[in-house]
């Protein structure tokens, strides 16, 4: 399932912040995890990331119904607060939208009825990039599949207008959970995990400025 390709030039460098003093955090689950103590990201080494292929099925086997009531509500964790936030008419990108089963993602779906045109994008599935800059983009269960976060993260910031935000929604990562055979972690695409504390440095690098957070999974950055 995972690659044995290994670059060693990169092997044991932080993705986000560039540091090499990522230290080997756990070894489970055919893989290993690397922990940044510079920005409190753990992340998978690239000789254990999945090959395109793979991924590709996991995500095929998504069922991102906009008629599955649980699945609604979950998107709605991230959709609801950064709807309050924005203005009128207010022009965004899914970012990594994954499969649809209809055709229209449910996010993009969820936002539309409050009022907002949200277009989506996924290089699987929506691989034609919407032309930018951009009120908003929302990022739902898309930043722990990140192979390279600094530059992806990088992109987001130049396509959003000054004052725009970025609604992301990723399990924020906890030392007993994480050790304890998370579910979250065992999920073979999920190659980055964040904490509180990972953000703030995605704050200080990039300048963003955060609007709220519940502190579990979501977080909606203002970009400065």
């Amino acid at each position: 399932m995972a690659e044995t390709r290994r670059n060693d030039d990169t092997a044991g460098i932080c993705p986000l912040c560039g540091s090499d003093e990522a230290g080997l955090h756990l070894r489970a689950d055919g893989r290993e995890y690397a922990h940044c103590p510079i920005c409190r990201l753990i992340f998978v080494p690239p000789e254990f990331w999945p090959a395109p292929e793979a991924e590709k099925a996991r995500y095929e086997q998504h069922r991102n119904s906009g008629s599955d009531a649980d699945y609604v509500a979950f998107l709605k964790q991230l959709s609801d607060p950064l709807a309050k936030m924005l203005p009128q008419g207010a022009r965004g990108l899914d970012f990594g939208a994954g499969p649809a089963s209809d055709g229209h993602p449910v996010l993009c779906e969820l936002l539309g009825a409050e009022g907002f045109e949200c277009l989506p994008y996924d290089p699987y599935f929506f691989p034609e990039t919407p032309e930018g800059p951009f009120d908003f983009i929302a990022a739902s269960e898309t930043f722990e599949h990140l192979r390279q976060p600094r530059e992806e993260i990088g992109r987001i910031h130049e396509n959003l207008k000054p004052g725009g935000l970025l609604g992301v929604m990723t399990a924020f990562w906890e030392e007993t959970l994480f050790m304890n055979n998370w579910h979250y972690r065992r999920d073979f695409t999920h190659l980055c995990f964040y904490r509180l504390e990972t953000f703030a440095w995605i704050q200080e690098r990039f300048g963003f400025a955060c609007r709220w957070t519940d502190e579990r999974r979501v977080i909606i950055l203002e970009k400065l």
